[in-house]
């Protein structure tokens, strides 16, 4: 990694861009007022997430932006009458190391070598963008204790006044623990609640029990993780040993649901699901990660504000649309990034992964984004069928059904990170999987336009209709060492899904797992 020539890169930046900001007759790649702020902030960003510079040194350099750019305009609006301008000459934009950071440093916002997958051997996606990293220490019972058991069943409950569902998704034991994943359904009250007389409470989870094909009793206690629409952990005390078959999980008034820990994984319609995981290796470099990493959030972002189809453009790839305008923001300094990624050697020449981006931007119609490399020819199986569904949707398309599926899956380690599959549902249009994750930090890392780099691997499922969904956190409850992190899917996922194949991806490796669902109420 060329550190060095990281620093002097960014400030050569900083002062072509000062120069377009400030010339008389700007040329039109300049943008607008504070346009060459953002193409320095975001680079800056970039060469920091794959470990190229120092964070403070991007604050430092964006400090002399700030401070060579007020003087300049200063100077050119010359003193008011009878005045004269007396101040301190500005720090130069210096190409050697930078000097102590300034009193009030401005704070910076926040390989594929086949085409038939998203970006690179897969749908490739990242670890941070630095060095892979290594295999992560395992808890002493890691591996040995992982039980995981899709359950899909409601339980029918009322106490207090309240009266609803709990849906029962799956059950998971690991070193951290043994759970049930549960999610909440809308409760309805009775009429003296409605009315007001009387004071409503959330269900109390000491009203559940659970018992085991022994006997045995278990204490409960509820984890409600953030950001997931009513999904929680009912966490078992002590874990169930590895001999029990089934648990009972009864609420008032009863009766009891039986929840059987070994499950046949036969495959729902003769379909060849449920397989173990593919494993296959990959090598891709900590540029192309960060890359693959903003063109998965690119796609999710223009696929969420679908637009009408712009068909007098080329049609070598899908029909170009207008792009919605925060996805054109993200063109912004696409070009910038991949010559400063390349000037500290953290993307190979020759990378096909630049030339498949500009020819996203130019499905997207994002213009302005300055990437030397000519559109490619053919782009990645998943954004193709991403970029489908953002150009052929329309805007009174009607929302999927709520519900939610059953299906686990424990997931080979990538990058040190391990996953494991513990649920889905559908609420008010939107799809949400639930995973289990070691191996990661709660950080909030964020990348060149705000691209999350806390969830270092890229994540796209197959449904079983053949349509791809991208998918990036949208909710995240830490623990240690096992986070809960919610993952939102674009485009939602139908309730006509039989089964889905999960792509996951790292700069080390794929995995790829096809797994039934099992889908409960509500309908």
């Amino acid at each position: 990694m060329n550190r060095e020539g990281a620093e002097t890169f960014l400030r050569l930046l900083a002062e072509a861009q000062m120069r377009d900001q400030l010339a008389p007759d700007p040329p039109p790649w300049a943008g607008g007022p504070g346009a060459g702020r953002v193409r320095v902030s975001v680079v800056g960003q970039a060469l920091t997430a794959v470990e190229a510079l120092e964070r403070e040194t991007v604050e430092d350099i964006l400090a002399d932006f700030d401070l060579a750019v007020s003087l300049r305009q200063l100077h050119d609006q010359g003193p008011g009458p009878g005045r004269a301008v007396r101040m301190k000459a500005p720090r130069a934009l210096q190409y050697g190391r930078p000097g102590p950071p300034p009193t009030q440093a401005a704070q910076a916002p926040r390989a594929p070598q086949a085409a038939g997958s998203a970006g690179g051997t897969l749908p490739a996606g990242t670890g941070s963008p630095g060095p892979a990293a290594p295999p992560a220490d395992h808890d002493p019972d890691q591996g040995a204790a992982d039980r995981f058991a899709p359950i899909g069943l409601a339980l029918p409950f009322q106490a207090d006044g309240l009266s609803g569902e709990l849906y029962l998704m799956s059950f998971a034991h690991t070193g951290s623990g043994a759970r049930l994943i549960v999610l909440w359904g809308k409760p309805t009250l009775s009429r003296e609640h409605e009315l007001g007389l009387q004071q409503a409470h959330p269900f109390p989870a000491s009203l559940l029990t659970v018992t085991d094909d022994q006997g045995s009793a278990y204490e409960l206690d509820v984890t409600y993780a953030d950001g997931s629409d009513g999904v929680s952990q009912i966490n078992l005390h002590p874990a169930p040993p590895d001999g029990i078959r089934w648990l009972e999980v009864a609420a008032p008034p009863g009766p009891a649901v039986r929840v059987n820990l070994h499950p046949a994984d036969g495959p729902p319609s003769g379909e060849p699901v449920g397989r173990a995981p593919e494993i296959s290796a990959a090598d891709l470099s900590a540029g192309e990660q960060l890359l693959i990493m903003l063109a998965d959030d690119l796609l999710m972002t223009a696929a969420q504000f679908p637009l009408p189809v712009r068909p007098e453009l080329p049609a070598r790839w899908p029909p170009a649309v207008t792009s919605p305008r925060v996805a054109q923001s993200m063109g912004t300094g696409l070009g910038d990034i991949i010559a400063g990624l390349e000037a500290v050697d953290a993307l190979p020449t020759g990378s096909p992964i630049p030339a498949r981006l500009a020819a996203l931007c130019a499905s997207l119609g994002i213009g302005g984004h300055q990437i030397a490399a000519a559109p490619a020819d053919e782009l990645p199986e998943p954004w193709l069928s991403l970029l489908t569904y953002y150009q052929r949707r329309k805007t009174d398309t009607a929302q999927v059904r709520d519900g939610f599926a059953a299906v686990t899956a424990a997931l080979p380690e990538l990058d040190g990170i391990r996953l494991a599959l513990v649920g889905l549902h559908n609420t008010q249009g939107t799809t949400v999987l639930h995973v289990l994750a070691r191996g990661v930090q709660r950080a909030a890392r964020l990348g060149p336009h705000g691209i999350n780099l806390d969830f270092p691997l890229s994540f796209w499922l197959r449904d079983s209709g053949g349509r791809w969904h991208a998918a990036r956190p949208a909710g995240w409850h830490p623990a240690d060492p096992e986070h809960s992190i919610a993952l939102l899917l674009v485009p939602p996922l139908p309730r006509s899904t039989a089964w889905v194949e999960v792509l996951a991806g790292g700069r080390s490796g794929q995995v790829r797992a096809r797994l039934p669902l099992r889908w409960g109420s509500p309908p």
